[in-house]
């Protein structure tokens, strides 16, 4: 997996256990899975529907995926402990992104997929415990985001990509665990 500096300092204060770390509007997005959209695009099926294009380029794959595959998490039920906030919103992300990520090993092409996890650290802001986190996948294919070629540039949001190849460990967040 790879993270920014913030996205360490926020793992490092201690993993939770991810378990049923999942909220009921995520376990929703995860049960719903996963559709081939135009040219194969891997697409979140409770997320793609009417509105959007169907008719797309194959150069387009990877931003089309990223643009629909767009899940706001919340983490209202984490704002009650602010010491653990942070780590325990991460860990929901990441969970959230490799359980995604297991569900659509099999759909072609699944192999270049990626997500890209963000929560705000920075906890100045009036609003850092209503803005929640981001989870979006997209694939290497076509065009695709690559402003997160350099994920040190976010210093005021914790950032990781996860993609298949983090999967091959069954828990990409067991070097945070705490040891007993």
């Amino acid at each position: 997996m790879k993270m920014n500096s913030p996205m360490f300092a926020v793992l490092e204060r201690g993993a939770v256990d991810p378990g049923r770390n999942l909220s009921p509007e995520l376990d929703e997005v995860a049960r719903a899975g996963w559709v081939l959209g135009p040219c194969g695009a891997i697409l979140l099926k409770s997320l793609w529907g009417p509105g959007w294009r169907t008719s797309i380029d194959a150069s387009e794959v990877g931003s089309y995926e990223y643009e629909v595959n767009d899940v706001y998490v919340s983490l209202s039920d984490l704002a009650a402990n602010k010491g653990t906030y942070l780590n325990r919103a991460a860990v929901r992300g990441i969970s959230f992104a490799a359980r995604m990520l297991r569900d659509a090993t099999a759909l072609p092409e699944a192999d270049s997929l990626l997500a890209v996890v963000s929560i705000s650290v920075d906890e100045g802001d009036e609003d850092f415990l209503l803005q929640g986190a981001t989870v979006r996948f997209f694939s290497r294919r076509g065009e695709y985001p690559t402003w997160f070629e350099d994920l040190e540039r976010y210093q005021k949001e914790a950032v990781a990509i996860v993609d298949m190849a983090d999967l091959a460990v069954p828990d990409p967040l067991t070097q945070f665990r705490r040891r007993a």
